[in-house]
């Protein structure tokens, strides 16, 4: 695989991730704010805050790192008319703007659980046409069937609700806590457009289908996925290595589907 796919790989992996995130969290907030018992202590609050807040912004930098001059990358933004490599961009100085904004007022003020959530949210959800518009880069590429798929959107909406709301369970479970279901149905949901997304690009010409990338993703993604829907009221992920291992083998699912989705066309000849 070629060097400079793994900061794009990061990049929308981690980027969709902590839209997600944000998303999960400030919903579980949301529906438990009048629960005591259901929410999370300010430490483990603010420790949640810090690694979402982490994934999204340094998930986001890697989007330099793919580029020959890291420093000019300001200049993206001037075909922004014309240009949806310059939309992204802006779009998301924009919206990790918010989510900084976001995670700096859950930090001074995590007791401000109505205002935290609503703004969460608001962040979340904006953040869902964001990674549209990166999708939207590929799929523009008609010259590359596939990227040229709805595919391509479904199954970046897809990593940001499976890895969003997936993690969130055994890290709650983890805090002691009741996982609502909405956590299970964003998450199923998430595995559900993942699938899709596989499902659609197996048909295209050209698709790596006996690829062990792709493999590795139905197991650490959609199987994994299923049983955190599964055990996500049982003790199992009271335990810290098994709710990190979790997590991680979930990230993993993702991060080599989208190695899958670079390869299969970075690795053709002419690209254009």
């Amino acid at each position: 695989m070629h060097d400079y796919q793994l900061p794009l790989v990061l990049f929308t992996v981690m980027s969709q991730w902590g839209i997600g995130a944000v998303l999960a969290l400030s919903l579980y907030q949301w529906q438990n704010q009048t629960q005591n018992v259901a929410m999370l202590n300010t430490k483990a609050l603010r420790t949640t805050i810090a690694l979402i807040w982490l994934i999204e912004v340094v998930g986001s930098s890697m989007s330099m790192g793919h580029l020959g001059d890291p420093l000019g990358a300001y200049r993206s933004v001037l075909g922004i008319a014309h240009s949806w490599l310059s939309r992204e961009a802006i779009a998301f100085v924009m919206l990790n703007g918010l989510i900084s904004l976001w995670a700096l007022a859950s930090w001074v003020q995590p007791h401000a659980i109505r205002r935290n959530s609503l703004f969460g949210l608001f962040c979340g959800v904006i953040g869902l046409p964001v990674i549209l518009i990166t999708a939207q880069i590929y799929y523009q590429m008609q010259a590359h069937p596939l990227w040229h798929t709805p595919a391509t959107q479904i199954s970046f909406i897809g990593t940001a609700l499976l890895l969003g709301f997936g993690s969130m369970i055994p890290w709650l479970r983890l805090q002691g806590k009741t996982i609502s279901n909405s956590l299970k149905i964003g998450t199923l949901v998430g595995a559900f457009l993942v699938l899709i997304g596989l499902v659609m690009r197996t048909q295209v010409p050209g698709a790596d289908v006996a690829s062990l990338l792709l493999w590795w993703q139905v197991i650490a993604s959609l199987i994994i996925g299923i049983c955190i829907i599964t055990l996500s009221h049982s003790t199992s992920f009271n335990k810290t290595l098994l709710s990190i291992i979790t997590i991680l083998m979930l990230f993993s699912g993702e991060i080599t589907g989208r190695m899958l989705f670079y390869g299969n066309v970075m690795a053709q000849a002419p690209w254009f």
